[in-house]
Parts: C-alpha cells; structure tokens; sequence
C-alpha cells in the first residue's frame, strides 16, 4: 500500500472510533485520552531513553497516573502530589544507579520528567473538556456535550490545515528554518483564519452541536490558537532534530507516531480548558 492508502485506511478506521468516543463521553472520552497519552508517553522514552526499558516502562507508568489522577480529581493538591511521586520514582532510579555517567543520568532524568509536563496537561485538558460539556444541563442540546473538546480539536486542526496550504503556495520566508525547514511566516499568518473560520462555519451546520460557543468565544479563542497550535508543532520538532529523527515513532500507519499528531494539541487544548473554565466567567 501507498504512504496516502495507509493514511486513508488508518484515517477509516480511527475517525469513527474517535467520534463515537466523543460523543459518549465519561470514560469513553477519558479512555480514549489515556490512550493517547499512553502513546505519547512510550514514543517519547523509546527516543529518549532507547536503550532503558526500565527507565521507558517507569515513565510510562508515571505519566499514565499522573494523567488519571489529574482526570479524576477536582482538588489541585491531588495533581501536584501525583506529579511529585512521579518526579521522586523517576529521580530515584537515576540516583541510585551505581557506575552511571552523572552528566547522561541527568539529562535523561530531566528530560523524562519534562514529558510529564509537556504531554499531561493537554490529555488531562481533553478529558476535562469532555467532562465540561456534561455540566450544561437540559437547557442545551444533547449533542452539544461534545462542544467544547470539539473546539479544541476542529481549531488545532484548522490552524495546522490552512497554515499548511498557506505556506505551500505563499511561503517564501522561513519561521524556524533550523527546526523546521518548511514552516514558513506566510503559512503562520495563514493558519489565523483557520480557527475563526472553521468554528464559524461547524456552528453554521452544526447549531446543536455548537450550541454554547458565541462569535465572542470564538475571536477570543482563535487569537491565542494561531499562535499555540504552532509552537507546539515547532517544540515537538526541536525534540526529534534533537534526536534525529524522521517521526516519533510508526504506531498510526502512513501518519507516523502519536505525538506527530497531538503535539499542538499539547498547547491549545489547556489554553481552551482555561478559558471556558477561568477567562470567560471573568468577562461574564
């Protein structure tokens, strides 16, 4: 099969179950982040510390109950526990290793406990989002439980979408050339219209599954969006120049890995949560 055939096939097979996951919400919603953070969690050891199964599986592990933890419990200390446990098992096994080079121990070291930082939030802020829909109560249409996850997704998307086209035709002058040679300046100013347009149009089709997005939610929103969207993008491709590699890994055929598909995610999905959370009942 074709590198577009895999991607058409996994696409198939994927859309569906992502969809049915949204719109059920609760654990199917919450799963289905775990399992994207799962992922993300083993593709970034299996770089970081290729030669460390201990180290990979511990990680992996960590992440995985931090992420729980920080979907099950309304209580800040709770989270902030959780992620000290994990910083104090994945330090232990670095500091107790006798005969380890001190400089690699602590770079790997801190660069495991960074990816609990770096992949957490966002599929803790996927799950909460999900979460956040339930709370509408009967005045608002069933479907539109899903909403505010879906902003998240649909204006990550857009940005990346209409920033890509942008810069194929447009793009003259590069972003982060080092980092990433083919974003370019034209294709970031692009991707602005993606989120505002986007979203616009899915509350113009889809009225009950947009229900409680306003056109002020959506100018406040998409401002920070076209600027998130691609610094996560750029810091995932920091990671794998750093460690020369092609993809994080080949666990989506003909997409690559998890983290090539989530890493904006990573920024835009905290940034959505706070805002129908923190921002928006403070504008009133």
């Amino acid at each position: 099969m074709s590198n577009l055939q895999l991607r058409l096939a996994s696409t198939a097979v994927l859309l569906p179950t992502i969809i049915a996951c949204f719109a059920a919400g609760g654990w199917w919603a919450r799963g289905l982040a775990l399992v994207a953070a799962g992922a993300s969690f083993f593709e970034f050891g299996a770089v970081v510390a290729k030669g460390d199964w201990l180290a990979r599986v511990l990680l992996l592990v960590t992440g995985l109950g931090v992420t729980w933890v920080g979907m099950v419990t309304n209580d800040a200390l709770g989270l902030i526990m959780a992620l000290q446990v994990a910083f104090v098992l994945l330090a232990s096994l670095f500091v107790l290793r006798p005969g380890a080079d001190l400089q690699v121990a602590f770079r790997s070291m801190g660069l495991l406990i960074f990816s609990l930082l770096w992949i957490a939030p966002g599929m803790i802020s996927l799950g909460r989002l999900r979460d956040l829909g339930d709370t509408l109560g009967s005045s608002y249409p069933s479907a539109a439980a899903a909403c505010f996850l879906l902003v998240a997704m649909v204006g990550t998307w857009s940005n990346d979408t209409t920033a890509y086209f942008a810069g194929r035709f447009l793009g003259k002058h590069k972003m982060a050339g080092a980092i990433s040679p083919k974003k370019t300046w034209e294709g970031f100013v692009g991707g602005m219209f993606g989120p505002p347009v986007f979203l616009l149009a899915g509350r113009a089709i889809f009225p009950d599954t947009f229900a409680p997005l306003t056109t002020t939610d959506i100018v406040i929103l998409s401002i920070p969006m076209t600027f998130l969207g691609p610094i996560g993008d750029l810091c995932e491709s920091l990671w794998k120049r750093a460690y020369d590699v092609k993809d994080s890994g080949n666990l989506i055929p003909g997409h690559g890995g998890m983290l090539d598909r989530v890493d904006a995610v990573f920024f835009v999905a905290p940034w959505v949560l706070a805002y129908f959370v923190i921002v928006k009942p403070m504008l009133g």
